[in-house]
């Protein structure tokens, strides 16, 4: 891979860069505000922890810089970000299992999943000509209910999941979530041009 054709990003760490895809969706306000909310939520604890989604790695990699007992395994659909991240987390010195895979078909049982979604449904906005920025953006390959499905099946009893959507689809993952043995316990909201909301889900319902 020749890292030197992509835009390098600067993390809040000192001398910690990564490199990002223009083509794809990159780092933005909705990837610092989920860390800030996992940081703020979870110490640094052997948490076994997912993050579904992960693009170039900026959200796993800033988690493990942060919190280095974390054991982070991170997932994607598409090879050639996989490929990036895998390069990003060397050049931070961090250990990351990152794979190439449809969400819909990982298993495993963490304590902690992260995720920033595709946001859009399908028919909601004006495809763009990049493939990559599409699968980011659109529910192309992972649904609302094919995320939610997956919280179900691989968060540990005992675990939580983070999760971040805009204002505009928080009562979409509520009414998701009730096909499920999942409750949202928190949320964190955030205001401004974009209105984000970061939904703290886990297992049990209150009756």
């Amino acid at each position: 891979m020749y890292l030197e054709q992509y835009p390098t990003l600067s993390l809040p760490f000192p001398d910690k860069v990564i490199r990002q895809d223009p083509s794809a969706l990159g780092a933005s306000r909705a990837t610092q505000l989920l860390y800030d909310a996992a940081i703020n939520e979870f110490e640094n604890l052997p948490l076994r922890v997912l993050e579904l989604g992960c693009g170039s790695g900026t959200l796993s990699i800033m988690c493990a810089l942060a919190r280095p007992l974390w054991q982070i395994t991170a997932i994607d659909i598409q090879p050639h970000l996989i490929a990036l991240a895998q390069a990003n987390a060397l050049d931070c010195n961090v250990d990351i299992t990152f794979q190439v895979q449809d969400l819909k078909e990982h298993q495993g049982e963490y304590d902690l999943i992260i995720a920033n979604p595709p946001w859009q449904k399908l028919g909601s906005g004006i495809m763009s000509p990049s493939e990559s920025r599409n699968l980011s953006r659109f529910e192309l390959a992972c649904s609302l209910a094919d995320l939610t499905q997956r919280l179900q099946t691989c968060l540990a009893l005992s675990g939580s999941a983070l999760i971040i959507y805009p204002q505009s689809r928080s009562q979409d993952l509520s009414s998701s979530l009730d096909n499920t043995l999942l409750d949202i316990k928190k949320q964190y909201k955030h205001s401004g041009k974009n209105s984000y909301v970061i939904s703290l889900i886990r297992h049990g319902r209150d009756l």
